[in-house]
Parts: structure tokens; sequence; C-alpha cells
């Protein structure tokens, strides 16, 4: 479903924009698969993992399916490797209203239009992606962006090891 980043999370600093396009701000949010007790599975975006651990204590995280608040975090199993050298996101602006939360729709186009721009711009190194980011990571290969899958244990090493990679979570297509 998704990607590993340390602590099994995907971390984001980009532009946040309303569906119409127009830019709202800077956010950074890490994203984890969680499932119920009933094993029904559903993402959550958090803006820490301080703030998963929160709300998590306070049973403040619900299923969307059954609404029971006993939920946990899995491990995602593909991975995206990013340049180690991004600039900095520009300084915080003081803060404004919060724009209104994306509706479901507008979420899954949102994750569509992120897949099909990795699929367009990364290089698919599909199960090869730990050891190719690594390689990239000790300068052993030319750097450039890849996409790719990774085992958990795979992707706990990489963390170790401090290699840069981004988790996504896969978009759920109707059938």
């Amino acid at each position: 479903m998704g990607i590993f980043g340390s602590r099994a999370e995907c971390r984001s600093d980009r532009l946040l924009t309303s569906f119409h396009g127009n830019p709202i701000g800077y956010y950074a949010m890490v994203i984890y698969n969680l499932v119920c007790r009933k094993k029904h599975s559903f993402e959550g975006w958090f803006p820490s993992f301080e703030d998963f651990q929160k709300q998590a204590d306070k049973k403040l995280i619900s299923c969307p399916t059954c609404g029971t608040t006993k939920v946990e975090k899995v491990p995602h199993a593909c991975a995206v490797h990013v340049k180690k050298e991004e600039p900095p996101p520009p300084a915080k602006k003081p803060k404004q209203t919060p724009a209104t939360p994306p509706t479901t729709a507008e979420f899954k186009e949102m994750l569509l239009k992120v897949h099909h721009y990795v699929k367009e711009n990364f290089e698919d190194v599909g199960s090869r992606f730990a050891e190719e980011a690594r390689q990239i990571h000790k300068g052993e290969t030319e750097e450039r962006p890849i996409h790719g899958t990774a085992t958990a244990k795979e992707t706990q090493e990489l963390a170790d090891e401090g290699v840069p990679f981004v988790a996504l979570p896969k978009p759920e297509l109707d059938s």
C-alpha cells in the first residue's frame, strides 16, 4: 500500500495547493497504514510521529469503516528515493486560517497525480530498490530519481544507514 521511511513513514515537505491549484502553503506530514482490530485497513496522515502517538494514546484515531479506536500501524512495502540535497522550504509565513481539508475524491485525485508524476519521472528499479538507493547514496552510481519496492528488513537497513527515501501510499483504484 505505501512505502517505508524511518519509523515506517512517509514525510513530505511540499507546496500544498487547493483543489483548484491555488497555493495554500507548505506542509510536512507523515503517512501511516493503519489497521483496526476487525482488520479494516486505512491510512492516517499526521503532522509528526509524536502527533500520531498522542492521538493514538487518547483514542482519537478511529476506523472509518467500523468506528473502533483500537488501531495500530502496519508496515509499508514500496519506496521512492529522493535527492540528498533538496533545498529547504521557504521561511514560513504567519499562520492564516486553515484551509478546508480535501474531500475523499479530491484526495484520491491528488494521490493519482503524484503516482503519475513518479511513474513518468522516476526510473522503476522494482525489487532492486534497496540496492540501487544504497549505491546512489554511497556515490557508486549516478544520482537519479528512482522508485521500486523493498522488504521491511531492507527499508529498516536503509533507514539505519541514513539512506534518504520517502514512502508514498498507493491509491486505491475503483474497479
